[in-house]
């Protein structure tokens, strides 16, 4: 008997994860929240990180547009298609994503450091600004009805300036999830590039939702 106590905990412990987690699903007045479905984005530059950048912005863009409270967001990091989500045919998209409302594409173009003044560009690399310029390219559609819906497609691109006075940042020891990741220059501009991403996505997701 003496482990009743200890069980009674456990188990309620369970019910108020499984409320919580039904809780997400709903607003406080009742209201269902769009199911969004965050698809695995697709990396085609020639990036040479230590790790996936397409995995870490994937996991961002997640992690933030779910803390926004006003979308129910799923991600598929195990699903993979083969079929080209920005082509005109989208037939499959519904049956690859057959228990969402709505899914978001993206698909990382552009990931590089340039020189920030090209007058400088024979200097040291320690002796030249730079700028790391990115681009994703975004489509997201509405799957509630038969046919799919685009519902946002477009380029967001930014830059984040990484002035000459820094110290050079090692990506080989400073890489993502270590401590230092997020207050590196890379990391700062991954996640600035992520809030504008979560932003016009929010948006659109919430007005096609209202209609």
């Amino acid at each position: 008997m003496r482990y009743l106590p200890t069980l009674l905990l456990v188990l309620l412990g369970v019910g108020c994860s499984r409320g919580n987690d039904t809780m997400t699903r709903f607003h406080e007045d009742g209201r269902a929240k769009p199911v969004v479905a965050i698809a695995p984005m697709i990396d085609t530059t020639t990036q040479d990180a230590s790790w996936s950048l397409s995995e870490e912005i994937t996991s961002m863009i997640v992690q933030r547009m779910g803390q926004g409270g006003k979308l129910f967001v799923v991600s598929n990091e195990d699903d993979s298609f083969t079929d080209n989500p920005f082509g005109p045919e989208l037939g499959w998209v519904k049956r690859e994503f057959h228990d969402q409302e709505f899914v978001v594409f993206l698909e990382l173009v552009e990931h590089e450091a340039v020189a920030a003044n090209k007058l400088k560009k024979n200097l040291p690399p320690q002796e030249v600004s730079t700028n790391l310029n990115m681009a994703v390219r975004i489509r997201v559609l509405d799957l509630r009805s038969a046919t799919p819906k685009v519902v946002l497609q477009e380029m967001i691109r930014d830059t984040y300036f990484i002035p000459k006075t820094l110290i050079p940042t090692d990506y080989t020891s400073v890489v993502w999830g270590s401590d230092t990741f997020l207050t590196s220059p890379m990391g700062i501009a991954h996640t600035q590039l992520v809030q504008e991403i979560v932003s016009r996505v929010s948006d659109y997701i919430l007005l096609a939702k209202s209609q």
